[in-house]
């Protein structure tokens, strides 16, 4: 996940710089568009990662019988009167 994250801010820092050659006129409109589907892809694999992490854990959880616990779940048996 964290690979993932430093990817999508590089891929923000390319963009924003694309984006200053390009407005003084040392950048062309391809090269933008390219640095722009560059983060488009970096955000979705943030996340991905992301979605994948949280399901891992969730499935650790299942496995392990620690969900309840995780979660601050406490199920208390009913009292007979």
């Amino acid at each position: 996940v964290l690979a993932a994250r430093t990817e999508r801010e590089n891929a923000e820092l390319q963009l924003t710089g694309e984006q200053r050659l390009y407005q003084v006129g040392r950048s062309t409109t391809f090269l933008l568009f390219q640095r722009q589907n560059a983060l488009a892809n970096a955000r979705n694999l943030e996340l991905r990662a992301e979605t994948d992490y949280n399901k891992a854990l969730a499935d650790l959880q299942r496995a392990t019988s620690t969900t309840l616990r995780a979660n601050n779940i406490i199920v208390e048996t009913p009292t007979v009167p």
